[in-house]
Formats: C-alpha cells, sequence, structure tokens
C-alpha cells in the first residue's frame, strides 16, 4: 500500500500566498524600474551631455592657462560660466529626488559640488581681473594695461611696488568665493562613490589648498610694501649658500652681501667673504656634537657653520644674534640664495661679462660636466697656491689671484647679475617670473625677518624654509655634506617608500634611499682645483614623532634615532666614493593610524636637487614623482 503523505491545512497555503506577495512586489518593483527609467532616461542623457561640455571647456580653461594666454582664459571662463549655468539648469530637473531615500544623499552631494563650482568660477574671474594689470609683468599674453612692451624689468617692478595696495580688496573677494566654495566641496561624501574617490578626493583637497592659500597670502600681501621699502628704505643680509656643498638650510655660507631695497629698487651696500665676517667674530663657542664627530679639525663653531638645523629660521635664530656681535652693518632681514638661483638667472639673460672677472654663463662646461658659471667661480674662489716674495724688496711676486681676498668677485658679480636682470625686456618677463617662483618653491631663495609680524606673513605663504607641522604621515630627508669638495653637483638619491597600512590604519614603512656619485674624482691639474671626491653625509631622515624604527642598513657610524623640531629623527654617517653607490635602508612603524585617504606631507631641503620620488602603498605602486617642493601627498 502506497504510502499517504499528510501535509498540514495551513501548510498547503503558506507557500503559495508567500509567492503570490513576493511576485507581487517583483511586478511593482519592475514597474516602477521601468517608470524611473522613462523619467530620469532623458534627464540623464540631457545631464551627461551637459558634463561632457562642462569638461571640455573648463580643460580649455586649464589649456589657456598652460599657454599663459590671460585673454584666452578669460574669454573661455565666459563659456565656462554658461556650461555650469546649463548643467544647473538640468540637474534642477531631478529635484524630486529629494525625497527619495537613499538617493537624495546623492543629489545633495552634486547639488553641494555645483555651488562650490560656482564660487570658484567667480574666484577665476576676479583673480583675471586683478592680474591684468601686471599681465606684461609676468608675461602673460593679452589684457595688459601696464604700459608699453620697452619698458624693463625694474619698471615693473616700480609699477607693483605702486599698485599694490589695489589688489587687496580683489584678493579679499577671492578669499570669501573660495571659502563658500570649500564649505561646499566639504560636505560631499567621495566615499560613496568607490570608483571615484581618489579622484573626488583630490579635487576636494585641491579646492581647500586653493582657499588656504588665498588666505595665507593676505597677511604677505599686507607686508609686500615693508619688504620692498615704500615707506623707506629697508636693508638687508644676503647670504650666499653654496648647494654643491649642501648643509642643512641650503648649503655652505659662502659669502655674504648687505642690499638695500627702496621702493622697489636694490643697491647694493657692501659684500665680502664669509671668513671675513668670522674674523670679526669675537666669540669662541665650542662645535657642536656633529662638527666635532665628522668635521673633527673645526674646534669652534664658526658663523659659516651656523645652519645645522634644516629650519632656516631656527638656524637664522642662532646666526643672527651673533652676526650683530660682528658689528656689521644692520639689517632688517636675512635672505639665502643658492648657486642654482645664478645659473637660472643666466639662462635667462644669456651670458653676462663681470669686469676683471671675465665672462660666465650656464651653458654646460665639459672640463667638469656643469655649468660654467659654477666651475669658474668654484676656480676662482678654491683656487690653491704658493705666494712668492721678492727676496730684496720683499713684495708678493706671485701669488693666486684670490690670494687676501676670496671670494672677492661676489660684489662685481651680483652688480652685473642685477644689471642684466632689470634690464630685460618684455619678452623676457614669463622667464624671469617662473625663474623666481622655481627658486623660492625649491627653497633656493628663503626668508627671515627681525619684525615678527613680517616674519609670520611669510611663514604663512611657506617662504621660510620652516618645518612644518601636520596631521598625517610625514618625511624629510635632509644631507649634509661634511668632506669640503663640492660632490653635491653631482651628487643625487632617489627616495623609494613601501607603505603597508593593516586593517586597524597601523601603518609600517620601509624608505629606501639610493645615493649616487656617477663623476670621476676631480682635480685640476696646475691649480689644485678639487671639485669631486669622497661624499661625507651625515643624514637625517624627519618623520613624525613618535615613530619606531624597526631596522636601519647601510650607515657606516652614528646612527641613532632622536627628536628635533617636533619629529623623530633617523640619523648616521655615511660616505660615497666617485663613481660608487649607497644605498641606506630604514624600516619604521609610524605612532598613528591612517586609514583611507592617506595623506602624507613631504619637504624638500632648502638647496636640494629635484629628486624622484615612487611610492607603493599596499602592493599598489604609484606614478614617480619628482619632488621639486613641499608636497602633500593623497593615496
Amino acid at each position: 500500500m502506497q504510502e499517504e503523505t499528510i501535509v498540514h491545512p495551513l501548510e498547503s497555503r503558506k507557500f503559495p500566498v508567500f509567492f503570490k506577495v513576493a511576485l507581487i512586489v517583483l511586478i511593482v518593483l519592475a514597474g516602477l524600474a521601468a517608470i524611473l527609467t522613462a523619467i530620469l532616461l532623458p534627464s540623464v542623457k540631457k545631464l551627461t551631455v551637459s558634463v561632457d561640455r562642462l569638461k571640455a571647456s573648463g580643460a580649455t580653461v586649464v589649456a589657456a592657462a598652460k599657454a599663459q594666454d590671460l585673454k584666452a582664459v578669460d574669454a573661455q571662463l565666459d563659456v565656462v560660466e554658461k556650461d555650469l549655468a546649463d548643467l544647473s539648469r538640468d540637474y534642477a530637473r531631478l529635484s524630486w529626488l529629494k525625497i527619495i531615500p537613499v538617493a537624495n544623499l546623492y543629489y545633495a552631494d552634486g547639488q553641494h559640488g555645483l555651488k562650490a563650482g560656482v564660487e570658484v568660477l567667480a574666484a577665476a574671474k576676479i583673480t583675471v581681473d586683478a592680474i591684468a594689470p601686471y599681465a606684461d609683468l609676468v608675461g602673460l599674453k593679452g589684457l595688459s594695461t601696464s604700459g608699453d612692451g620697452m619698458k624693463t624689468a625694474q619698471d615693473r617692478v616700480n609699477f607693483v611696488v605702486e599698485t599694490l595696495d589695489k589688489v587687496r580688496p580683489q584678493l579679499t573677494l577671492i578669499g570669501e568665493k573660495l571659502a563658500t566654495a570649500r564649505a561646499e566641496a566639504d560636505k560631499i561624501k567621495p566615499a560613496r562613490y568607490p570608483k571615484y574617490q581618489s579622484q573626488l578626493t583630490s579635487g576636494i583637497a585641491l579646492i581647500d589648498q586653493a582657499s588656504s592659500l588665498v588666505n595665507d597670502a593676505k597677511p604677505l600681501l599686507e607686508s609686500a610694501p615693508y619688504i620692498l621699502g615704500k615707506d623707506k628704505p629697508r636693508r638687508y643680509l644676503v647670504l650666499f649658500q653654496n648647494d654643491a656643498e649642501l648643509r642643512p638650510t641650503g648649503g655652505f655660507m659662502t659669502a655674504y652681501a648687505v642690499i638695500e631695497v627702496s621702493k622697489g629698487k636694490i643697491n647694493i651696500i657692501q659684500s665680502n667673504d664669509i671668513y671675513t665676517l668670522d674674523d670679526k667674530f669675537p666669540k669662541k663657542l665650542p662645535a657642536p656634537e656633529p662638527i666635532k664627530k665628522y668635521l673633527p679639525n673645526v674646534p669652534y663653531w664658526y658663523l659659516r657653520d651656523q645652519n645645522l638645523s634644516p629650519d632656516f629660521k631656527v638656524s637664522m635664530d642662532t646666526f643672527y644674534p651673533n652676526y650683530q656681535l660682528t658689528k656689521s652693518p644692520a639689517v632688517d632681514g636675512i635672505i639665502a640664495v643658492d648657486t642654482k638661483v645664478l645659473v637660472d638667472l643666466l639662462k635667462v639673460t644669456g651670458p653676462i661679462g663681470v669686469s676683471g672677472f671675465g665672462n660666465y654663463s650656464a651653458e654646460i662646461d665639459k672640463r667638469c660636466n656643469c655649468p660654467q658659471v659654477f666651475y669658474e667661480l668654484e676656480k676662482f674662489a678654491d683656487q690653491e697656491g704658493p705666494v712668492v716674495w721678492d727676496s730684496v724688496s720683499g713684495k708678493i711676486v706671485f701669488a693666486p689671484r684670490n690670494y687676501g681676498d676670496r671670494k672677492s668677485f661676489i660684489g662685481p658679480m651680483m652688480h652685473s647679475v642685477m644689471t642684466n636682470v632689470f634690464a630685460q625686456p618684455k619678452s623676457k618677463m614669463s622667464d624671469l617670473f617662473n625663474t623666481a617662483i622655481s627658486a623660492i618653491n625649491g627653497k633656493h631663495v628663503q626668508f627671515y625677518f627681525i619684525d615678527p609680524t613680517i616674519q609670520s606673513a611669510i611663514e604663512s605663504f611657506n617662504l621660510a624654509g620652516r618645518v612644518r607641522e601636520t596631521d598625517g604621515d610625514y618625511l624629510m630627508v635632509v644631507d649634509t655634506n661634511f668632506a669640503g669638495a663640492k660632490t653635491n653637483v653631482w651628487v643625487t638619491y632617489a627616495a623609494d617608500q613601501k607603505i603597508d597600512v593593516g586593517g586597524d590604519g597601523t601603518v609600517t614603512k620601509t624608505l629606501t634611499l639610493t645615493y649616487k656619485n656617477p663623476q670621476e674624482y676631480f682635480v685640476e691639474k696646475g691649480t689644485s682645483l678639487k671639485l669631486n671626491g669622497v661624499f661625507r653625509d651625515w643624514l637625517r631622515v624627519y618623520v613624525p614623532k613618535g615613530s619606531e624604527l624597526i631596522e636601519a642598513k647601510g650607515f657606516e657610524t652614528g646612527q641613532k634615532t632622536s627628536e628635533d623640531l617636533g619629529k623623530t629623527v633617523f640619523e648616521g654617517f655615511f660616505s660615497v666614493t666617485p663613481l660608487n653607490v649607497r644605498t641606506i635602508t630604514l624600516k619604521y612603524k609610524l605612532p598613528i593610524k591612517i586609514k583611507s585617504p592617506y595623506k602624507m606631507l613631504i619637504q624638500k631641503q632648502g638647496g636640494s636637487k629635484n629628486f624622484p620620488y615612487t611610492f607603493k602603498v599596499n602592493g599598489k605602486t604609484y606614478p614617480e614623482f619628482i619632488l621639486n617642493a613641499d608636497h602633500e601627498f593623497i593615496f
């Protein structure tokens, strides 16, 4: 007999009812989806067209800006304004999404983005109006109103001095617009868009940076009349740092000059060798520990070595009071410049002549594979040789041409360079302006002021060579050449960072620095001029305070961990002989936990070359970056 299956009466109705309800729900959802598609599709298509049109017009603005065509930028901003208005109108047709849960969040993000775009556009248009009077000063095309093209660079500087006050109200308006844009952009949640999260985060960060930049520029603009000597002449001590012999702030302090700036015009008061200044220094300060260890034949802390801190202000806070003890001219501030500034200026002006010393250019000299001006100046300044006296009269009959006054060329050289630079025509303005900006951003020019208000203003605009604070990861590589030879002309390094971020935000890093000295030993016959030799480097790597060193490789001696300038410092000493390579590896753990996005500030040492940095974050390799200024990375 066949077994009979007994089914509960309620069970026989349970599943059919469930399926019926599920089927009804699916039908309703399908219908709703069809209705939404019918409603959304035309709007989305139109919106897509508007977005593409805005992207295209925005790209044209960028292209015009890169071409330094201010007139084209001004015209194209009007096109962007129309395209942005069209996009806003098309987007408004989706306003009904505000009443739909979840969708309303995405709609709100779009609104914030559009509002931010309107404010950024307004700031851009005001910026064009503000720049227009100075267009030819900085070599921009079109909208020039400061005068004809026959004016010299000095005439244009005078124009700036007299008209700076008119820029302040416009800068305030730009700041207000960008602040509003920043507030809107910061309301957007990039995490909602995984595919575009990195791009959105970077875009928001750019708006934040632009807003901060304008706000930071205000005190600098207010201080500019003081700096340029508009009300009364200002005097500055100019320190010439030889970046071929790299020291923490940019180079060995080889010479100095005192200049006077009056209404933008520069006059040289005096100039001399740094050793002359040291001769006037009445104190015999004991040499600090690093000099004792790595320059054992230097028992005292001379003025020329008082830039051991990579923070320019900290070094000058040590140097300046001691400078005052030499009874040298009183100054309102200190400006440090290095050899690269001279080379880059000569690239713009072309070769120059210096009366009594010869001709100088930025062309590469085959004798040393270095700029001719560098070779000739080093040949003159560092040339050694015997002094020969007449046995009867006692007079000197032969001596090296720098005998008794090393680096005496600095005054005539400064005068010749300044004369050539300030006499440049309109056609060279763009190159001069870009050279100046590049030198300042790359810390080949750094400023220190006695007046705390002015000092604060230049610090806000990152012109003071300060070691900065950050709430994310941090890195600064600081080399100190304790060899005397000019090896930094040829020595390079490449920085490779392997960053592993754990699920809980714990960060372990491996930093690999590969130093190369690709030039042969260089000693010139007849003069004994020694340029390239053994690179003897006291290396300090600044990382977030509290970082824990796990492993260090490559140092010869002096490896230790310390604290300085609010950072943890890993340091040690090593050397690289000509035609050789040295690798330094540091593995360490950060004291902070970092989750997405990963932010890291890398600061460039004053006077250093533009070295390559590579990054691998959790196995993902990012493009190589050439560090030519302080830079914040977001991964």
